[in-house]
């Protein structure tokens, strides 16, 4: 079985379980913050995802990561049943998949706003709020970028896999711009 699809099966199995006994939020926070964890530390991560390190040493760092952090029960026990399984090698694409579920499961529009400077919070909530009316979702999830090369404006990328552009930024416009003088102009 290839590698996405095992990561898919225990994360629509966890989102599964987290959503019966009603704690999927709080899972997701729990799967967002391994993620972000194992992303930054690459000696933690090299660690977990090793196959010759001590399982028993693997559970024991994860307890401790869990109860530091204040993992819910059903997180911790699940980050240990990877390792039991042998299956921790693979936790990034099983965080990355109980996201993406997660998303569909909740009705979250996922999408990525790249400006040409950073933006607050009060920019990102309004965005969120377009985005919402526009696109019918409950939630929305902002994945803010910064690109200095926009000059000015945003992107907006939604849609499964990304699929719907809203490209606002200046850079954008004179890209436009060129592409039309280019069709217009008369040939040599």
């Amino acid at each position: 079985m290839k590698a996405d699809q095992v990561a898919t099966q225990y994360a629509t199995a966890f989102v599964n379980l987290a959503k019966d006994k009603n704690v999927l939020d709080d899972v997701r926070s729990d799967m967002d913050s391994v993620s972000n964890l194992l992303k930054s530390d690459a000696k933690l991560a090299g660690f977990l995802t090793n196959p010759v390190a001590d399982a028993g040493k693997k559970k024991s760092l994860i307890n401790a990561i869990a109860e530091e952090a204040g993992f819910n029960a059903f997180s911790t026990n699940f980050l240990c049943l990877l390792v039991d399984k042998q299956r921790i090698d693979g936790v990034t694409d099983i965080c990355d998949s109980f996201e993406n579920i997660y998303c569909e499961v909740t009705d979250t529009e996922v999408a990525t706003v790249t400006s040409a400077a950073a933006l607050d919070n009060d920019q990102q909530f309004e965005i969120a709020k377009k985005l919402q009316k526009l696109t019918g979702a409950k939630n929305i999830k902002l994945k803010p970028k910064v690109d200095d090369s926009l000059i000015s404006g945003i992107i907006i990328q939604y849609g499964k896999g990304g699929s719907k552009l809203l490209d606002m930024s200046a850079k954008g416009q004179l890209a436009n711009i060129e592409a039309q003088l280019m069709s217009n102009a008369p040939s040599a």
